[in-house]
């Protein structure tokens, strides 16, 4: 076999073996499964058995393994621990597969969680009836800047966020009242990690929580922002540094193919990041 036809070969295997390549078979999920989840169709529940062990329940086949693929097989949640029993808060805990991730690579940590989605909220408490971990408490409340009564989008998926106080109260059926609770008040003791996915409202949450910042030993962020509001961004980032932590930023997802370029944009942000933020 000449160079060419040898080169030429090896491009081939490599490009078939790409298409064969299933990075989900180390979460249980084959080729065709993985193919099949997504062209389902959402809320509508399904099930997902993880190491023969534990039972998830989902209604959003394309969430289940974005967070499957950020989770489990990328692991943007691994850190080191300081001690046996990390104590983690998890705020936008969706349908608990960053506890099961928590407690699968940190089982004996203390975990206190936050959910206020209705839809997300029942298969979370399902799931975690099914896994049966101990030192896990899951609040149906929104982390906020203060304890009162909000005004919810519920989508029964990742998108979920808070529009604002309930005199803002719509006729909208995607509209909830739930309560919120002060983040801040939360963060008078060591916090090993501290996880925030709370779809648009970490801005004003960090910007409440600066002073009790040093608390915490690991800080994950997830940043969605619009070009008219960059300032919110640089106003994160100079809170951490304030706080002595270092970071690393990546992009949760690409909006922008071209950012040069004036595009449509299907989504209510220009950016996705995921901030980390930690101690070393």
């Amino acid at each position: 076999m000449n160079l060419n036809l040898r080169d030429l070969y090896n491009g081939v295997k490599s490009k078939f073996s790409k298409l064969l390549l299933n990075p989900y078979s180390n979460f249980n999920i084959n080729w065709i499964v993985q193919k099949k989840l997504k062209h389902s169709k959402p809320n509508k529940e399904y099930t997902h058995l993880y190491k023969n062990k534990y039972l998830i329940h989902f209604n959003d086949p394309r969430s289940f393994l974005y967070t499957v693929k950020e989770l489990f097989l990328d692991e943007i949640y691994k850190f080191n621990p300081l001690n046996d029993a990390p104590y983690i808060i998890d705020c936008g805990a969706y349908i608990g597969t960053s506890i099961l991730y928590f407690k699968t690579n940190y089982p004996n940590a203390k975990i206190l969680a936050f959910e206020p989605d209705n839809i997300n909220l029942k298969l979370l408490n399902k799931n975690l009836s099914n896994w049966n971990f101990k030192n896990v408490e899951i609040q149906d409340k929104a982390v906020w800047i203060n304890n009162d009564i909000l005004l919810f989008k519920t989508d029964g998926n990742m998108a979920s966020k808070i529009i604002g106080p309930n005199k803002n109260k719509s006729n909208s059926n995607s509209l909830i009242e739930t309560k919120s609770i002060r983040l801040k008040d939360l963060l008078d003791v060591k916090t090993d990690f501290l996880k925030l996915d709370i779809e648009g409202a970490e801005y004003e949450v960090i910007k409440d929580c600066s002073e009790k910042l040093g608390n915490v030993q690991n800080l994950f962020i997830e940043y969605h922002g619009n070009y008219d509001e960059m300032y919110k961004l640089n106003e994160i980032l100079n809170i951490v540094l304030e706080n002595k932590f270092k970071y690393y930023i990546k992009e949760a997802s690409s909006i922008y193919n071209q950012p040069f370029c004036k595009t449509i944009n299907k989504y209510n942000f220009d950016v996705q990041l995921n901030i980390f933020a930690f101690r070393r």
